[in-house]
C-alpha cells in the first residue's frame, strides 16, 4: 500500500514535469525558428541593398566619367587619365575605339596597379585584346558589363559604353566604344562579410562577375539555370527575400537589382546552416530537462515519504481496526493535520463498539473536506500563476511601447531635418551645375567647330574677332572670362555643397546618438561640457530653417544673452530646441489649413537674454494656440492632441528632462491663438563645479 501511494506521487509530478518541459521546448524551438529566419532575411536583404547602392553609386560614377572621357580633346584626355587613375580608383585602364576598329584609338592603363600586381603591361594589353570586348551586346544595348577576368591576372570585370558623336543636324558622325576594366578588391571584400551566406553578383545574361571563391571567375561560371537567378529575372521589384527548394535543401535568399536591373544580386544561406543554433539549443534543453526531472523525482520520492508516512499508518491501523483489533492506539509525529485525524481515529476507536454507525459517517465527512479544500487551493493556484503571467506580459507590452513610441519621435527630427537638406541639395546641384556645363558645353562646341572649319588658325582668327556682348574685348577674352565666372560658380557651388554634407553628417550623428542612447535603456551618462546657448540656438535654427522655408514661415532671432554659458550635452539641447521649434511649426501649419492665412503671415520669434544666474530662450509663434483645457497636461508622458502621424505625446516631456538634468527647466508662459504662444527655456550660467543633477 506504500509502495502503491507513492507511486501514484512520483507518476503524477513526473507527468506534469514531462509536459510543461515538452511544451516549453516546443514553443522555443517554434519562436527561435521563426526568429533565426526573420534574422537571415533581414541580414541577406540588408547586404543585397547595400551592395546594389554601391554598385549603383560606382558604376554611375564610371559611366559618367568614361561618357565624359569620349567628348574632351586628345590634350585634356591626358590630364582627366590622371584624376581617373587616382589610388582610390577602381579602374585599371582604359580603351577608346573609334568606329569599332579593331585597334584602339587611344590606350591608357593604371601603372600604379601593374606594378603593385606585378602585371606585364605588354601581356595585359595582349590580354585585354579586341576580341576578349562584347561589341555586339555594345552595339545593341548602348552598354555592356563582363567578367574580364583572365588566368594570371587578379580577377577584373569590363564595363563599356557606346558614344555618338552627331553633326548639328544630330546626324551620326562617329562611333565611339570606350572600354574600362575594373578591379574587383573592393566587392571581392564586400561579399565576404558574412560567412553565413554566400553572395553572388551577376549580369542580366547570367555571367558572374563577383563571387566569394574568387579563383572560380576564371572559368567564367554562369547562372543560367539557377531558380534564385530565374526569381531575380521575373520580379518587378528592386530586393525580395525567398526561400527555394534547391535539391534535397531548403535555402534563404535575398535578391537586389542594380545599375537599371543590369546587374543581379543573390546572397543565400543553407536551412540547415542557419537552423544549426536551434539544434544545438534543442539537444543541450533536452539534457538539461533530464538533468532536472532526475533531481526532481529524488526530490519527490523523498517528499513523499514524509507526507505519506502518517497517512500510511492511518492506513495500517485502519486495516488492523477491521480485522477486530482496537487494543492499540495509533500514534502519530508532526504538527499537521494528519496528528489530528490521528488523535481522532484514536477516540474512534475508543467509541466503535457504541457508535459504528456514526464513525462511518464521520469518516466519509472528513474525507470529502480533504478533496474539497485540495481542489480549492489548486484552482486558488491555477488563478495566481494565470495573474502572474499576465502581469509580467502588460509590464513587457508596456516597456515596448513605450521604447519604440520615444524611438520613433526622437529619430524623426534629425531624420526629416535630413531629408529636408538632402532635398534642397538635389534642387541646387541640379539647377546651378547646369548653368556652368552649358556655358562650358557651348564655348568647346564653338572652339571644335572652328577647328574643324579651318583648323587652329581659324580659331585664332575668331577668337580676334569683338565681342558682341562686351565692348572693347574679343572673344577669347568673352570665352575666357566666361571660363573663369564657371569656375568660379562650380567652386561656390563645391563650397555650399560641403556645408550641405557636413549638416547632414551632423543629423546622422545625432541619429546615431539617439539609437545609442536607446539602447541603453536608461542610461544617463551624458557628454555634459561647457557650450554657448546662442551657438547651440543658431545651430537649431539651421536645422529647422528648411522646414520653415518650405512652409513660406517667417523666423525672427535675437541672440542677447551675453555671457552665454552653460554646461549641457549639446545634442541633448538641439534635440529639445528642434522639437519645441517642430510644435511650433505644426501650430502655425495647422491655423494655415484652417483658416487659409498667407504663409508669410506666421513667424517663429527666438530670443535669448540673462535673467539672474539663468540665461532664458523664448520661443514665441503665432499658431493656432493651446487650449486652456490642455495647458495643465502639456508636460505628461504621452499626451498630446496631434494625430499618431504627427505626434507620440513624448516631444515636450522629453525636452523638459533634457533641460532639468542640467539644472535648468521649460515652462509654459501664455497662449493666445492666432496671436501669441509662449515657452521658456532657463539654463543656470556656467559655475565653477556645476555638474548634472537628477532629473
Amino acid at each position: 500500500m506504500k509502495l502503491s501511494i507513492r507511486l501514484k506521487f512520483l507518476l503524477v509530478m513526473s507527468g506534469l514535469l514531462l509536459t510543461c518541459l515538452g511544451t516549453y521546448l516546443l514553443m522555443a524551438i517554434t519562436v527561435f525558428k521563426s526568429d533565426k529566419t526573420d534574422l537571415v532575411f533581414d541580414l541577406n536583404k540588408s547586404q543585397v541593398s547595400n551592395l546594389a547602392n554601391e554598385l549603383d553609386a560606382s558604376l554611375s560614377g564610371v559611366s559618367e566619367k568614361l561618357k565624359l572621357f569620349t567628348q574632351l580633346p586628345n590634350n585634356l584626355r591626358e590630364k582627366m587619365v590622371g584624376e581617373l587613375f587616382t589610388e582610390e580608383s577602381d579602374l585599371i585602364a582604359l580603351r577608346l575605339y573609334k568606329n569599332i576598329q579593331a585597334e584602339p584609338f587611344v590606350s591608357y592603363s593604371n601603372h600604379s596597379y601593374l606594378n603593385t600586381y606585378g602585371v606585364d603591361e605588354k601581356k595585359f594589353s595582349r590580354e585585354m585584346s579586341y576580341s576578349s570586348i562584347p561589341f555586339e551586346k555594345i552595339l545593341k544595348q548602348g552598354d555592356s558589363i563582363w567578367n574580364a577576368s583572365v588566368e594570371g591576372f587578379p580577377p577584373m570585370m569590363g564595363y563599356a559604353r557606346l558614344v555618338l558623336q552627331v553633326d548639328q543636324n544630330s546626324q551620326p558622325l562617329e562611333r565611339w566604344v570606350v572600354v574600362g576594366f575594373i578591379k574587383l578588391d573592393r566587392l571581392l571584400k564586400s561579399v565576404n562579410v558574412v560567412k553565413l551566406s554566400d553572395t553572388v553578383i551577376a549580369n542580366a545574361d547570367g555571367e558572374v562577375l563577383v563571387q566569394r571563391e574568387a579563383e572560380r571567375l576564371f572559368s567564367h561560371p554562369s547562372l543560367g539555370g539557377d531558380p534564385f537567378f530565374q526569381k531575380a529575372i521575373e520580379m518587378s521589384t528592386r530586393t525580395s527575400v525567398t526561400k527555394i527548394e534547391q535539391g534535397q535543401d531548403q535555402w534563404l535568399a535575398a535578391i537586389a537589382k542594380a545599375f537599371g536591373g543590369k546587374l543581379i544580386i543573390i546572397t543565400k544561406a543553407p536551412e540547415k546552416q542557419a537552423f544549426a543554433a536551434v539544434k544545438r539549443l534543442t539537444l543541450r534543453t533536452l539534457l538539461f530537462g533530464s538533468i532536472v526531472l532526475t533531481m526532481i523525482i529524488l526530490a519527490a520520492f523523498l517528499l513523499s515519504r514524509t507526507l505519506t508516512h502518517n497517512i500510511a499508518l492511518l492506513v495500517e491501523r485502519m486495516i488492523a481496526v477491521s480485522q477486530g483489533d482496537l487494543s492499540t492506539p495509533i500514534r502519530l509525529q508532526g504538527q499537521d493535520e494528519t496528528v489530528t485525524l490521528g488523535d481522532s481515529f484514536n477516540q474512534m476507536i475508543f467509541d466503535l463498539k457504541k457508535s459504528r454507525d456514526e464513525l462511518e459517517v464521520m469518516n466519509r465527512e472528513l474525507d470529502n473536506k480533504v478533496k474539497e479544500r485540495t481542489r480549492e487551493l489548486e484552482e486558488q493556484k491555477i488563478k495566481v500563476v494565470e495573474a502572474q503571467e499576465a502581469m509580467i506580459k502588460t509590464a513587457r507590452l508596456a516597456s515596448m511601447g513605450e521604447i519604440a513610441g520615444r524611438a520613433a519621435h526622437e529619430v524623426l527630427n534629425p531624420l526629416t531635418s535630413l531629408l529636408t537638406r538632402a532635398g534642397f541639395v538635389q534642387k541646387k546641384v541640379d539647377a546651378q551645375y547646369r548653368e556652368s556645363i552649358e556655358l562650358l558645353s557651348e564655348i568647346s562646341t564653338a572652339w571644335k567647330e572652328d577647328m574643324e572649319k579651318g583648323g587652329f588658325e581659324e580659331l585664332i582668327s575668331n577668337w580676334r574677332q569683338p565681342s558682341s556682348i562686351h565692348q572693347g574685348k574679343n572673344l577669347l577674352e568673352e570665352d575666357l572670362e566666361n571660363i573663369l565666372y564657371a569656375r568660379e560658380n562650380v567652386n561656390k557651388q563645391n563650397e555650399e555643397l560641403k556645408r550641405d554634407l557636413e549638416f547632414i553628417r551632423q543629423e546622422g550623428d545625432r541619429i546615431g546618438k539617439i539609437v545609442n542612447g536607446m539602447r541603453r535603456l536608461g542610461n544617463m551618462n551624458s557628454n555634459a561640457k561647457p557650450h554657448s546657448i546662442n551657438a547651440i540656438i543658431s545651430d537649431s535654427i539651421d536645422i529647422m530653417s528648411d522646414l520653415f522655408f518650405q512652409k513660406r514661415f517667417l523666423i525672427e532671432k535675437k541672440l542677447e544673452a551675453n555671457p552665454d554659458e552653460s554646461i549641457v550635452d549639446r545634442d541633448e539641447i538641439i534635440q529639445a530646441v528642434t522639437n519645441m521649434m517642430r510644435n511650433s511649426l505644426q501650430a502655425m501649419d495647422e491655423l494655415g489649413r484652417v483658416q487659409s492665412y498667407p504663409a508669410n503671415t506666421f513667424t517663429i520669434k527666438i530670443k535669448t537674454y540673462n535673467d539672474g544666474e539663468f540665461i532664458c530662450v523664448d520661443i514665441e509663434d503665432n499658431g493656432v494656440g493651446i487650449r486652456s483645457e490642455h495647458q495643465n497636461r502639456l508636460f505628461e508622458n504621452r499626451f498630446t492632441t496631434k494625430s499618431s502621424d504627427e505626434g507620440t505625446g513624448l516631444g515636450l516631456n522629453i525636452s523638459r528632462r533634457f533641460v532639468r538634468s542640467y539644472g535648468g527647466d521649460i515652462e509654459f508662459i501664455t497662449s493666445e491663438p492666432r496671436c501669441r504662444t509662449l515657452f521658456r527655456i532657463r539654463f543656470p550660467k556656467k559655475q565653477s563645479e556645476l555638474g548634472k543633477v537628477p532629473a
